[in-house]
């Protein structure tokens, strides 16, 4: 055998090993890319449901060199390419509703007294509270603030809010669940409440208006899946569909805010909107990420405010990191007169019938 044929065999032998690399990893991505479709709570299937984003652009990338394969290796590229484009479908039609479409929100101005801002932030317990959040805070000058992952730490890092935001609901903690709402509009009957059983606490309150009527507000952080947690979704979905049902049981519209620990396009959160007969303000506006504050590429968003249809959104921003994992998060609802009164959807009865089974469920487990 020539040199130059040696060569070219071993050329051979080098171009099968790296496509053959490129095949697997394109079969494991598309793969992992419908996974989620499974009906189950396992935190390792529901998680795959967050980096739809990043597996699509992955994807994008692979095709590259399945194209440039593909003379060489006709059958198998053309199937590689057709897993990356059933793939690559499949996220798009779930992400589509996430991508900014250039629509306005209906409402740009909003009546005197009928105005209410809402900033959420995770603080990340252990980060230091070196004064950025709060100056954010000041800065924004929202009407209710909802800290998350508040500890004794926090609280007193947070107590000078307090000054101009008086009316106040909190519960401290270390493992990583403390929660603070500081508002500047008077709170009705505020409480903690451990929804759906879980040790989690929440917000649920009241808030009144400058216009003098009375809203509800929810402000709420299940835990995550993940295997540190208790190891399925039960819990945190079973705390979003509580919540989804409160809501709908009140003759008040309202608003739930929070860490959901959920992408929007996840199953759980679809049913908590049609529960709840909530609104999202992020359809159509943007993918808008707030998690994670740290990463280029691992980044999703976790951290949600969703309202009844007595709300219209003016604005969503996302804030500037300040120390944390989630960027603060902040939007600008309007009471719309006249609309607080729409009767909810009838909701299928099957999907309400899942979620207290859930609930339960999660009970039982609490």
């Amino acid at each position: 055998m020539t040199q130059d044929s040696e060569n070219t065999r071993q050329g051979r032998v080098k171009h099968k090993v790296a496509f053959g690399l490129v095949f697997l990893i394109v079969l494991l991505l598309a793969t992992l890319s419908f996974v989620p479709l499974i009906e189950s709570n396992r935190w390792w299937i529901r998680i795959l449901d967050f980096p739809r984003l990043q597996a699509g652009i992955a994807l994008l990338i692979l095709a590259v060199p399945v194209i440039l394969y593909f003379r060489y290796f006709r059958k198998i590229a053309g199937l590689a390419l057709i897993l990356i484009v059933s793939a690559l479908g499949y996220h798009g039609v779930v992400l589509y509703p996430y991508f900014q479409t250039g629509q306005d929100f209906p409402v740009t101005e909003c009546p005197s007294g009928s105005a209410m801002s809402v900033m959420i932030a995770n603080v990340k317990m252990r980060s230091d509270p070196d004064g950025r959040l709060l100056d954010l805070v000041r800065e924004v000058q929202p009407d209710l603030f909802l800290a998350m992952e508040t500890n004794e730490k926090w609280n007193q890092a947070l107590a000078p809010l307090e000054e101009t935001m008086p009316h106040t609901v909190s519960h401290v903690s270390d493992s990583t669940f403390g929660i603070h709402l500081f508002s500047r509009l008077a709170l009705e009957s505020p409480e903690i409440r451990f929804l759906a059983g879980q040790d989690t606490p929440h917000v649920v309150t009241g808030v009144t208006l400058a216009s003098g009527e009375t809203v509800d507000f929810l402000g709420v952080h299940p835990r995550p899946p993940l295997p540190s947690q208790p190891g399925t979704t039960l819990g945190r979905d079973a705390v979003l569909y509580k919540a989804a049902l409160l809501l709908r049981e009140s003759e008040r519209t309202g608003i739930v805010a929070g860490d959901f620990n959920a992408t929007p396009w996840e199953t759980a959160v679809k049913e908590m909107r049609q529960i709840g007969n909530l609104q999202e303000p992020r359809r159509g506006y943007g993918y808008l990420p707030t998690f994670n504050a740290r990463s280029w590429w691992m980044s999703w968003p976790l951290d949600h405010i969703f309202h009844e249809a007595g709300f219209a959104t003016l604005s969503l921003e996302r804030l500037s990191a300040f120390g944390s994992d989630h960027y603060p998060f902040v939007g600008r609802l309007c009471r719309i007169s006249g609309r607080g009164a729409m009767p909810a959807p009838q909701t299928e009865r099957a999907i309400i019938r899942e979620a207290e089974q859930a609930i339960e469920a999660a009970k039982d487990r609490g």
